[in-house]
């Protein structure tokens, strides 16, 4: 019994009771939905990063360039590189199949556009975005086996 107490719950209890009621209701609840399977900020269940990828012959992802220069997506912080690479899987999608409006298109382009070259402070007037088609090599490296132009936007 004289381990628990020297627990910080049991101190917390003899301290502050009101307190000790909330954190104890915290933990209850984070538990009930771990057993329901459900993820409770600031725990992360193991099943959010074992779901199973089937394996593909080829992957895809997008490059951009900005006048003559690639944007490179590792020197990025990670906030950024999302904003961009989700931004691009989801909407090129809706452009290619004509989902999306030609004033929403010309919008997320403009966006862009203005977003890219502000990471690279620079007024370049004109963008290439790229689909590229990747694959592993047997060591587990990365190729490039096609890079298709997806569109260019120009700024005037």
């Amino acid at each position: 019994m004289e381990i628990f107490k020297n627990t910080f719950l049991f101190k917390l209890f003899r301290a502050d009771k009101i307190l000790f009621a909330v954190i104890a209701f915290y933990i209850l609840a984070v538990l009930y939905y771990v057993s329901r399977q459900r993820e409770e900020f600031p725990f992360f269940l193991y099943g959010m990063y074992s779901l199973k990828e089937p394996p593909q012959q080829n992957y895809y992802t997008y490059s951009i360039t900005i006048g003559d220069q690639e944007i490179k997506y590792s020197k990025l912080r990670d906030a950024q590189r999302e904003l961009i690479t989700s931004t691009m899987e989801h909407a090129i999608p809706l452009i290619d199949s004509g989902k999306m409006s030609k004033a929403d298109e010309l919008k997320i382009k403009n966006w862009w556009m203005d977003y890219c070259s502000d990471l690279r402070l620079l007024g370049e007037n004109k963008m290439n975005v790229y689909r590229l088609t990747c694959h592993y090599d047997e060591q587990g490296k990365i190729s490039i086996v096609k890079k298709d132009l997806v569109y260019t936007y120009a700024t005037e």
